[in-house]
């Protein structure tokens, strides 16, 4: 048992730290605003599926001040996002808004994922121009990655876009 617990931790040290010792390329900070995303959405069931997921979602985070579900997917700036969304695509995605600044969003995520009854190990947390980004891991084997970014139109609020993966970790 010992031995088995040893090389998950391994594996999961060499996971993250393949994930994160690559240097990263620092992208200009785009002008183009953060829109909601204007997909071809042929019938309100497209969207009352997204809400749906959105919403029971709710159940594995905190909800911070004023938290809304959006109706529609977010589209936000992000260095490399496209490739994050393409190893992510069997994932559950989650779009909100909170009623409050960036910066309160972020430290209210960090100080209550870890807690019961949500139990969210941080594994790795960025801050950049565009926001934050934290990945977490816990006990239903889940990785959850949570970017926080500030609405174009309001700094007072935030958007919060999560993704939770139950892929496993091939090692």
């Amino acid at each position: 048992m010992r031995t088995t617990k040893f090389a998950l931790v391994l594996c999961c040290l060499s996971f993250i730290a393949a994930c994160t010792s690559a240097p990263q390329q620092v992208t200009p900070i785009s002008s183009a605003p953060i829109t909601t995303l204007k997909a071809d959405i042929s019938s309100t069931a497209t969207v009352a599926n997204s809400m749906a997921m959105s919403e029971s979602l709710l159940l594995r985070i905190p909800k911070c001040d004023g938290i809304e579900v959006q109706e529609k997917p977010i589209i936000f700036s992000w260095p490399n996002i496209e490739t994050r969304i393409e190893e992510l695509g069997d994932a559950l995605w989650g779009y909100y808004s909170c009623d409050q600044p960036q910066a309160d969003v972020v430290a209210f995520y960090r100080a209550h994922m870890p807690e019961p009854p949500y139990n969210n190990q941080e594994t790795n947390w960025v801050e950049r121009a565009e926001g934050s980004v934290g990945v977490y891991y816990n006990s239903a084997n889940a990785w959850l990655y949570i970017w926080i970014v500030p609405q174009p139109n309001d700094p007072q609020k935030t958007y919060v876009i999560v993704a939770i993966s139950y892929a496993l970790i091939n090692c």
